[in-house]
């Protein structure tokens, strides 16, 4: 019986029934494959690269007043005649995130930073990168003139009192 059953399924599956049945189901998944390689599978890293800076990262903490971008930072510096406060973040990073959200938006720190020009400035953005001095990790803040020289720099993490404490050192030299 089995060989017998073996025979016919061979002899059933080489017929042309069977042979159309496989061009189809083979036409089918390459129609699915094409579709889901064109339309279907979005990349949201293509979308997070579209957005600038400002759009990634400045928008979530609403109360602190960061510019568009480094260029109206440096230009708006110039004309008023302030240091630019330039904060290098990553997407992911938390010791960022926790910079901004516990430290840079405390209520005395924004009124000490109301005397700088704020701008955020991305790791992987290769523009923005080349207009800052080198560094490795973030976050890190630049404090820079208009003309974009380095006055110094802050790497890491600070809490709000260590924060206050470095402005105030800072602004006595």
């Amino acid at each position: 019986m089995y060989i017998k059953l073996n025979t016919v399924f061979a002899y059933m599956y080489n017929t042309v029934y069977f042979k159309f049945q496989r061009t189809i189901v083979l036409k089918l998944l390459i129609a699915i494959l094409l579709t889901l390689t064109f339309f279907g599978c979005e990349n949201k890293d293509t979308k997070e690269k579209e957005k600038t800076t400002y759009e990634k990262y400045a928008t979530k903490y609403n109360n602190i007043p960061w510019e568009k971008d480094l260029s109206s930072a440096f230009a708006k510096a110039k004309k008023e005649h302030k240091i630019v406060l330039v904060m290098a973040v990553s997407q992911g990073c938390k010791w960022c995130e926790k910079m901004e959200s516990e430290t840079l938006s405390d209520k005395e720190v924004l009124r000490r930073l109301k005397d700088y020009v704020l701008v955020l400035a991305d790791r992987e953005t290769k523009k923005e990168r080349e207009q800052l001095p080198p560094f490795k990790h973030v976050p890190v803040i630049f404090f820079m003139t208009h003309e974009k020289d380095e006055l110094d720099s802050l790497r890491g993490y600070f809490d709000k009192e260590d924060f206050l404490d470095y402005l105030n050192d800072f602004e006595n030299e």
